[in-house]
């Protein structure tokens, strides 16, 4: 059934964020072509202000359309109707879950590819000498960066999760009878009061095991020099073991916030 439900939420949501994706590839091409063809100072520096302005509005309208997309289809008359299908409530979050992370994550990589082509038209450097450039880099690495970039891919996972968790329960919080006037306020002030608290947390967490830390960051401040194989080792074991913790952090916060979520929907849930 979870299947089902993920099939069902992605035919609901790719409308939304196919637009999101077709202003990013436009305005990575249009900016670069004023750039490069207005010759006037004042319009090129209004077109790196339009380039930023287009990454900021791509960031609101995604997390505005999660959040929309979370709340008619729970906090709704919609939400009668998903919530009385013979599914569990950890079903239904899990393909929301599953689904708006997926989104988060593919608008992080049409980003990227992006940035890239922004980059690309904007400079004299050809697309084979940086793919030469990448192909030598990895080369002199032989192999040592394959799990880096492994854990990398996990890290951003396990964060999607986490900030989709975060997002849903602020949601949640904003529908308890108390806020019903300033449910978007309520919903917006739990966000960031989830976010603190992951900021204590991990002030906790660097004085619980600072002796260990700093170990590990001398080792990175003694890394100096690419030809060395053995410090570029020990420099991406002390990455590796960083990324290992950010990435049980997250899924950490991201179980914490589910569980949170799962119970409010169970226990407390308002449609009106």
């Amino acid at each position: 059934m979870l299947k089902k439900l993920i099939k069902y939420d992605i035919r609901a949501t790719w409308r939304d964020f196919t637009g999101i994706y077709l202003a990013i590839l436009l305005g990575v091409l249009i900016v670069p072509f004023m750039f490069n063809n207005v010759g006037n100072q004042f319009l090129a520096i209004t077109g790196g202000f339009i380039a930023f302005g287009i990454v900021i509005a791509v960031l609101v309208v995604m997390v505005i359309n999660l959040f929309r997309i979370f709340n008619t289809n729970i906090y709704s008359k919609e939400g009668y109707l998903t919530l009385t299908l013979p599914v569990s409530t950890t079903q239904i979050l899990g393909s929301k879950l599953i689904v708006s992370s997926m989104w988060i994550l593919l608008t992080m990589l049409v980003a990227a590819l992006g940035l890239f082509i922004f980059i690309l038209m904007l400079t004299p450097v050809q697309f084979g000498d940086v793919i030469e450039g990448i192909r030598e880099v990895l080369t002199q690495l032989n192999g040592l960066g394959t799990s880096s970039l492994v854990l990398l891919g996990l890290a951003a996972i396990a964060s999607a999760l986490k900030e989709v968790s975060k997002l849903f329960l602020a949601c949640s919080v904003a529908h308890f009878k108390p806020f019903n006037k300033f449910r978007i306020p309520a919903g917006i002030l739990s966000y960031f009061a989830f976010s603190w608290m992951e900021n204590v947390i991990l002030q906790i967490g660097g004085r619980l095991f600072g002796p260990l830390l700093e170990d590990k960051i001398r080792i990175i401040n003694q890394f100096h020099n690419f030809s060395d194989m053995t410090g570029v080792k020990e420099a991406l074991d002390v990455f590796n073991w960083a990324l290992g913790l950010g990435i049980l952090y997250a899924l950490l916060l991201a179980l914490a916030y589910n569980l949170g979520n799962r119970w409010i929907l169970n226990n407390k849930l308002d449609l009106s």
